[in-house]
Parts: C-alpha cells; structure tokens; sequence
C-alpha cells in the first residue's frame, strides 16, 4: 500500500488544491482561501484572521510536490517577512533535505515532509485521499 502522502501527490490539481484547501481545518480561528496548483505543482493558503478594529492577522501555508530546498525555505522566510506573516508554514508531499529543515529551524518557517503533512492533515481530521485503501483491492461501493 502507498503511503497517503503518495497519494497526495499524485492527485489531479483540483483535488490537490481542495486537499490543501481543506487543510485550512489546521487552524479554524483563520479562514482560509486556497490558489490554484501552478505548474510546478504547488498551492498556497492563505488564512486570516478578522480582529476587531485592527488589522487581520495573516498567514500563509504553501504545499508542494517536490522536494523542498535550502533556497526554497529563504525564499519562503523573506516572503512571510516582507508580508509581516504571524506564522509562515512550508510543507511537501515529498522529502525534506537536512539542509532546508537545519535553516528553516533558524528562519521564522515551519517545515514539514511528507509524513509530517500527513499527520498534520489527520491531527485536524483532514479527509486523506483514499487513507484506508489499498492500492489493489477493490474500492467500497
């Protein structure tokens, strides 16, 4: 059986970008808006949250099919800088380099592989795509 996070992978975008969209649940003080994949496969949610008589807090969650990368954990920390984000969080459906995960605990970016999206999307009862099925049974009617 593949682990969910291939199947994560491997979804059409749409249901890759409802997938994260639903990872919104994560944090439900925000609302959240999902983008739509771009062709390098990766989608951002952007999540706010309304204040009363003050400016909206905001924060961005972008999830990617590929490996993440040194540079792409810097790119990441500047933007959720320049954006004066509350909390900025990267995430892949793939492996982590020990560079990018060393920088990211240094940078103000929350990290996650694979395994870790998956375990973040079932902490908050995301629905995982088909989760309890195996590859080569028969799928429930």
């Amino acid at each position: 059986m593949r682990h969910p996070a291939d199947r994560i992978a491997a979804l059409p975008d749409a249901e890759f970008a409802a997938f994260v969209e639903r990872l919104g649940d994560v944090w439900p003080e925000y609302g959240a808006t999902a983008s739509p994949v771009t062709p390098d496969g990766t989608v951002e949610l952007s999540l706010a949250r309304e204040r009363p008589g003050e400016e909206p807090d905001r924060a961005l969650v972008r999830v990617s099919r590929s490996e993440t990368t040194v540079e792409a954990v810097d790119d990441f920390a500047v933007l959720a800088a320049e954006r004066g984000l509350e909390f900025a969080v990267l995430a892949t459906v793939d492996e982590v380099s020990s560079d990018a995960a060393a920088r990211a605990r240094a940078a103000p970016v929350e990290l996650y592989d694979g395994v870790g999206l998956v375990a973040l999307a079932r902490d908050a009862d995301v629905e995982l795509p088909d989760a309890d099925v195996d590859a080569d049974s028969e799928p429930e009617s």
